[in-house]
This record gives structure tokens, C-alpha cells and sequence, in this order.
């Protein structure tokens, strides 16, 4: 490690370590692309994936599985208990023939029909593109589906966010850097306070995973653990209770 990257890290984890500021009921929680073909080794994404590079997606699915899921799950029932907002995306095509897909997903599609004969992301309506099991949305959260690796680029995402009166994200899923990187800058350029939860993203490489979170910590937003931001949650629910009376 260069001595330059040495002060790099320092100069981001000062910028990183100030404080934050949570109101429960202008934060919303966004799942970002919990899906069955992500997840799924049997699925066709993970099927052209592994016929490329054997065990290329091994530490991904791992964590996802081992850490991602439940780290998730707990975010869940916390803010689900306090009626609090979340929103889920997920990636895949609106059409069945998925031409409405941005063209580099496109071209992916293409190369995985020629290889395997099927599609590298499905359409909206296929099985493999469900929430996987665990973490299904209830009743009355959105569900928005994008065609391109950031939700703001191809979707209403921004009208719903301000509409349901979010201001700060919490964001989690996968993959750490690309969609969730994606969407999580364009919410900060947009005015969004954004907190990228760690234990709640997935990467294929634990240095993939690192090196984004380095780039956006301080810059773009806060890295915090689950635990800091049940924390913080927890500080700011009595206050905002008490507010209402």
C-alpha cells in the first residue's frame, strides 16, 4: 500500500466518522435486487457465470446467503415494527423479450441465449426474478422495477421517495458495486442523506466490496453497520414519538 493511499483511507474514514442524523419518519429502508437469479445457483445468471469462471460466484452467493439475508432481516423487522417506510427494486425486463433492457443487459442476454439458451436477466414476471425467500415485501411496499443498474435511471424512483416524504436512505442488497453503488450516488447527487449499511451488501470479492466502500464513505454518504444504524434508530424513536404528542 502506497503511502498516498495510506492518508486516502485516513482522510475518507475522518470524513466517514461524522456524525449522522436520523429522523425515523422522513428515512426509508431500500432493498436493492434481493433476487432469485442473483441468489440462485441453479438460475441462468449464475449458471452462464460459473460456465465462464468455475466459482466465480461462490463468495458472493456465500455472503448473501450467510450474511446479507439476515443482516436484511433485522433491518426489516425493525422498521416494520415501527411502521417506517421501505421500499424494495428489483432489475429485470418489462418486456419478454427483454429489448427494453439498457443495451449493455442486452448484450449480456444475448451471450447467455447463444451459451445456454436462456436469458442472463428475465423478465419482471419470471420466477427467477422474485424476491427471494426471506425477505418478500408485505402488502403496501412498492416494489421498483429498473432496467438499468441505478433504480433513478430507468424508473419514477425519485417522485416515490419524495412523495412518501424520504430523505434519508438506508440502503442494502446487492450487487454492493453496481447497483447499489449506482443508485446510492445518484441519491446523493440528488440530495438524498444516503447510509450504505456494510453487513448488508454483497460484492463478488470482499476487495470489490472495500474498495467501493472507501470510494463512497464521506464523499457520497456514511458506511455505517446494521448494528450503528438500529442504534441510531433507536436514539431518535422516542424523540420522534414524543414529537407526536
Amino acid at each position: 500500500m502506497t503511502r498516498a493511499h495510506e492518508r486516502f483511507l485516513e482522510f475518507k474514514r475522518l470524513r466517514n466518522a461524522e456524525p449522522v442524523q436520523l429522523d425515523p419518519h422522513t428515512t426509508g429502508l431500500v432493498v436493492i435486487d434481493m433476487q432469485e437469479y442473483f441468489l440462485n445457483p441453479e438460475s441462468p445468471f449464475s449458471r452462464l457465470a460459473e460456465g465462464r469462471v468455475p466459482g466465480v460466484l461462490d463468495y458472493f452467493q456465500s455472503r448473501a446467503h450467510t450474511v446479507v439475508v439476515q443482516t436484511l432481516r433485522r433491518l426489516l423487522d425493525v422498521f416494520r415494527a415501527h411502521g417506517l417506510r421501505v421500499v424494495y427494486t428489483t432489475v429485470a425486463s418489462e418486456r419478454s423479450d427483454g429489448t427494453d433492457l439498457m443495451p449493455i443487459f442486452q448484450r449480456m442476454n444475448a451471450v447467455a441465449r447463444e451459451q445456454i439458451g436462456e436469458a442472463f436477466i428475465p423478465p419482471r414476471t419470471d420466477p427467477w426474478a422474485r424476491i427471494v425467500a426471506g425477505l418478500e415485501p408485505c402488502a403496501d411496499e412498492l416494489v421498483v422495477n429498473k432496467t438499468t443498474y441505478g433504480t433513478f435511471n430507468s424508473t419514477g424512483f425519485d417522485h416515490t421517495l419524495r412523495s412518501l416524504g424520504i430523505e434519508t436512505l438506508v440502503i442494502g442488497g446487492v450487487v454492493t458495486n453496481a447497483c447499489v453503488e449506482t443508485t446510492a450516488r445518484d441519491a446523493a447527487d440528488r440530495g438524498y442523506q444516503v447510509i450504505l449499511v456494510d453487513d448488508a451488501w454483497a460484492a463478488y470479492s470482499p476487495e470489490i466490496h472495500e474498495a467501493t466502500l472507501v470510494s463512497f464513505m464521506g464523499s457520497f454518504g456514511r458506511v455505517r453497520t446494521a448494528d450503528e444504524v438500529l442504534a441510531l434508530l433507536e436514539r431518535a424513536l422516542p424523540v420522534a414519538l414524543a414529537a407526536q404528542h
